[in-house]
């Protein structure tokens, strides 16, 4: 065994281990299982967003031809972004845990958007109309029913595509000051 393979093994042994340690602790405190993230943006200038989540801070903005600076991604290119990357999430955290060796994982989305919506020029909603995905996997499990198993819940389990799928109860305000 090589190097990188011992370090890729002993990187997959942990983290089946935080996977499983959360599993049991979920399961022995069903409490524990509400999370909160949380996220805030100031605009700044224009069309760019400074926005902070944890210890984390970067920014959003509009191309140019949509008015921006093009200095960061826009909001829905942070959506498509984080559901490429929750898929990538979700299929190497089952995959570890069904132990399926996971060579590689990449995603490729792309999402329609009509700007009637948008630009309130029609009732079109100003959301994705539609999304399309391609989930590329490497791996050399042959096990058919490990692979289905993993599909299944790469679709059923990515919190973000579930996300972009249903319904969430939102509730807000704008207030001026």
């Amino acid at each position: 065994m090589s190097i990188a393979e011992t370090t890729i093994s002993t990187e997959n042994e942990t983290l089946k281990n935080s996977l499983l340690n959360l599993i049991k602790g979920i399961q022995e405190n069903p409490e524990s299982a509400n999370a909160t993230f949380r996220a805030k943006s100031k605009l700044e200038n224009g069309f760019l967003a400074d926005i902070q989540t944890r210890d984390f801070k970067f920014v959003s903005d509009e191309p140019a031809d949509l008015g921006g600076t093009d200095q960061g991604p826009n909001p829905v290119e942070y959506v498509l972004g984080a559901f490429a990357a929750c898929q990538e999430i979700v299929i190497k955290a089952y995959a570890t845990v069904l132990d399926i060796d996971l060579q590689s994982v990449s995603v490729e989305v792309n999402g329609q958007l009509d700007l009637h919506g948008f630009l309130n020029l029609t009732d079109q909603r100003a959301g994705f109309t539609s999304l399309n995905y391609k989930t590329t996997v490497e791996t050399n499990e042959k096990d058919a029913k490990k692979l289905q198993l993993l599909e299944e819940l790469s679709v059923t389990r990515c919190p973000v595509l579930d996300i972009i799928q249903n319904p969430v109860e939102v509730t807000g305000s704008v207030t001026y000051i």
